[in-house]
């Protein structure tokens, strides 16, 4: 009876180990997926806004070419494709493009998030008369920012899995070799209270260990999952909203003000929302003709500080502040990119403590006791 339960708790381990596993591996796929087809579609509109069409016609083609793409196949490729197609027809009939996100959502996948982002780029466009179009090359960059962290998060966990993997095929391997050589090692492990103690505390240990390594994995690249993306793109869109409405001739009251409209629960400053706070905080400020004091707020922020002084001594003069804005928000991509990719060479680093405190030791135990146990025997 001991032998059975203590059996069925160490595959109890294992299926929760495997299950988290492929889970974090398939939302990886989903993730990445609907980043693609995102950036097929906005580039879509973004080539047609530029040759004068209106966005909801441009929004339409860029479905339909999606939809013709290969982006745009697939369980998730299709699930964008739906969301989009619903939304634009939701526009088509009147609705606001930022409130078009009640009602539907697609299967899977991050899509909804960033197709809201892109819908309330259009909100704001409409609503201050900004260009859509240079809007939608920014956010182009956005997506090629985050496919490129994708891409590094794939690697780099890939390369942490094989080692994981192999690590993991070691005690497998000792149990072979002893098993060969007529030692007997799975009779022990299975038959023997204290080797069922030792398999249980071994698979434990390897489990724990496979957690702890995707933990740490997870921590150092900065998320895989829907919110995940290299810090700083959340930051460079609202510039990029703020420097496009000064350069459409908002006053920088309103064009701050148009900008914290594109802003989301800002996670470069750890999803607690006290970004958002600050941009409304000066936001209101600005309304209120608090002057260059409303900036204070953001002035030690290090995203939006070197703006926020800037525009406290130039708040007369927004054409030369846009240009400044814009070297802001390019700078965080540049940032954003570089801590991407030091990032993933530092996975194998971090993954060297459950490596040694976990592997190893499931490995003795499971791997070399048995053999040692066995030769005794002999």
């Amino acid at each position: 009876m001991l032998t059975f339960t203590a059996l069925t708790c160490a595959l109890a381990v294992v299926a929760f180990t495997a299950r988290r596993v492929t889970g974090r591996i398939r939302e990886l796929a989903e993730v990445r997926a609907a980043a693609r087809a995102l950036r097929v579609f906005t580039d879509a509109v973004g080539r047609d806004l530029s040759v004068g069409a209106r966005p909801v016609e441009a929004a339409g083609h860029g479905v339909a070419a999606l939809a013709e793409a290969p982006e745009g196949e697939g369980r998730t490729g299709g699930a964008v494709v739906d969301r989009l197609r619903f939304r634009v027809g939701l526009v088509r009939l009147g609705a606001d493009p930022a409130a078009t996100d009640r009602g539907h959502r697609a299967d899977g996948a991050d899509a909804p998030d960033v197709t809201d982002q892109w819908f309330r780029l259009w909100a704001v466009a409409d609503r201050h008369g900004l260009a859509l179009g240079r809007l939608s090359d920014r956010m182009i960059e956005d997506l090629d920012a985050r496919l490129t962290h994708l891409g590094h998060t794939s690697s780099a966990l890939a390369g942490a899995r094989l080692t994981e993997t192999i690590l993991l095929l070691l005690p497998v391997g000792a149990l072979g070799l002893g098993q060969s050589m007529g030692l007997s090692p799975f009779g022990f492990l299975t038959g023997n209270p204290l080797g069922v103690l030792l398999l249980l505390v071994g698979v434990v240990l390897a489990c724990a260990g496979v957690l702890w390594a995707e933990s740490l994995t997870v921590t150092v690249l900065g998320g895989v999952g829907r919110r995940a993306g290299p810090a700083g793109l959340a930051a460079a869109r609202v510039l990029d909203t703020f420097a496009e409405s000064l350069v459409a001739g908002l006053p920088v009251a309103d064009a701050w003000a148009a900008a914290t409209e594109t802003g989301d629960r800002d996670r470069d400053r750890g999803g607690d929302g006290d970004g958002d706070r600050d941009l409304a905080r000066v936001a209101a400020l600005l309304s209120l003709g608090a002057g260059p004091a409303a900036w204070e707020p953001l002035r030690r922020d290090p995203a939006y500080g070197p703006v926020a002084r800037q525009a406290a001594g130039q708040t007369r003069s927004g054409a030369r502040l846009a240009g400044g804005v814009r070297a802001q928000a390019a700078r965080l991509r540049r940032e954003a990119a570089d801590r991407s990719l030091a990032a993933s060479e530092r996975v194998l680093v971090v993954v060297a403590a459950p490596l040694t405190l976990c592997f190893l030791p499931a490995f003795i135990l499971v791997g070399l006791v048995p053999l040692v146990v066995g030769f005794a025997g002999i």
